[in-house]
């Protein structure tokens, strides 16, 4: 009776180790990723052995002179930033043709160090934005600092050996959303250096249920009945090279605010987008990439058409791809007007928001990949895209250990 028992036992063991045996097999190599065949490995992501957690990933295209010679030349540079566990966050930057070039450390306007999050990060050359929670954080070059803008400090600073390897902030606005991720889109797709009024500046938050709550009235079912919990507010670029300039984006008339509420920068438009995105990526030729990633699970990079969401026209004869925001909703919370009220839409910029859907019925493919993907920027043709799963923090658990920033070329549209 005995021996029975004890077969049964072994037997069950047995069974639950095999089982445990297939899901691990399948937990790590079961998942082909057939749609990252075609992504191409690019450079190394830094700081990972330092436990460097990467975040937000931007370009921008230059040249670097150093004492009237050319110590770089013409070259897009990318600014990864990363968080540490107990240390200011950095920006590593790398050349497309130079390689790794260095790293700075932030830090906040009153000199400490900023250890936050630093989900994203954006630049236009002569600004620098990082968001962390609810709050988007601006760096530019000073006046009489020698530099001639906060993409030639960083880069010169990254690539120093001394002691001055910190860049610090000058501003900081209310983002009124989680602030999880930025983009910078250059409307001239980089022919220029120089920043338009037609560039823009995307600030969008990350939802989870339990843990990343979003605000309720920025969840919505959209017309092609998806649900979506998220915002992402689109800003325009303010190219004035004035000191007061100091958020780099077109802001609220100071006439229509109280003056203790600093500059505010204008919302222009909104997109409503699905939860769980890290990145965002709009293309001069008319697409848009969404990064969504949480845990160990696959991430997708979801594309839309552009010109679907953005044309403000009838998407058949009962749906619209936007709502107007009513006179009760404000999206700048805790501004004041002039006369001591809550401001609404209609007494700062003289024109109602509108709220535009990204959803199933402008999406051209959804890009099955690797778990962890983070924020995204774009050069000529090609998205590039961060991963996390290389940080030390995760990489035990992770199917795959990706230490690259990876790009590729969307479909076209149609």
């Amino acid at each position: 009776m005995k021996r029975k028992k004890l077969i049964i036992s072994l037997a069950v063991v047995g069974s639950v180790l095999l089982f445990l045996g297939i899901f691990i097999m399948i937990w790590f190599w079961g998942d082909e990723y057939k749609d990252f065949d075609d992504f191409r490995q690019e450079f190394d992501i830094q700081g990972l052995p330092d436990g460097a957690c990467p975040q937000g990933i931007a370009n921008f295209k230059a040249e670097v002179k150093e004492d009237n010679a050319v110590k770089y030349a013409s070259q897009n540079f990318f600014f990864i930033s990363a968080y540490f566990k107990n240390q200011s966050s950095r920006i590593y930057v790398t050349g497309e043709k130079d390689g790794y070039i260095g790293y700075v450390n932030l830090k906040n306007t009153d000199g400490s160090d900023y250890k936050g999050h630093c989900g994203g990060v954006a630049t236009n050359g002569s600004f620098f934005w990082v968001s962390s929670d609810d709050t988007v954080f601006v760096a530019k070059t000073a006046s009489g600092s020698g530099y001639s803008n906060i993409v030639q400090e960083i880069i010169k600073k990254a690539a120093a050996t001394d002691s001055d390897k910190t860049v610090m902030f000058n501003y900081s606005f209310a983002a009124n959303c989680n602030a999880s991720f930025l983009y910078y889109y250059d409307a001239d797709g980089g022919a220029t250096s120089s920043p338009s009024s037609s560039d823009k500046l995307y600030v969008g938050e990350f939802y989870r249920k339990g843990n990343y709550e979003t605000d309720k009235k920025h969840r919505l079912t959209t017309p092609a009945g998806d649900n979506n919990t998220a915002f992402a507010y689109e800003y325009s670029i303010n190219t004035s090279s004035s000191s007061s300039n100091v958020t780099g984006l077109s802001c609220i008339s100071p006439s229509y605010i109280s003056s203790d509420c600093g500059d505010v920068p204008k919302i222009q438009k909104i997109l409503s987008i699905t939860g769980e995105i890290q990145g965002f990526a709009r293309m001069a030729d008319g697409k848009l990439v969404l990064s969504q990633s949480y845990g160990l699970k696959n991430s997708h990079l979801y594309l839309y058409d552009w010109n679907k969401i953005d044309t403000g026209t009838y998407t058949d004869s009962y749906c619209k791809t936007y709502y107007e925001i009513s006179g009760e909703y404000f999206a700048y919370d805790g501004v004041k007007t002039t006369s001591g009220a809550q401001a609404t839409t209609n007494n700062t910029d003289k024109s109602i928001l509108r709220v535009y859907y990204v959803d199933s019925s402008n999406l051209l493919k959804d890009y099955s990949i690797p778990s962890m993907s983070e924020g995204m920027c774009v050069a000529g043709d090609r998205v590039y895209v961060l991963f996390e799963s290389g940080a030390k923090k995760y990489r035990t658990f992770v199917r795959q250990i990706l230490k690259n920033v990876y790009s590729f070329i969307p479909i076209k549209n149609g």
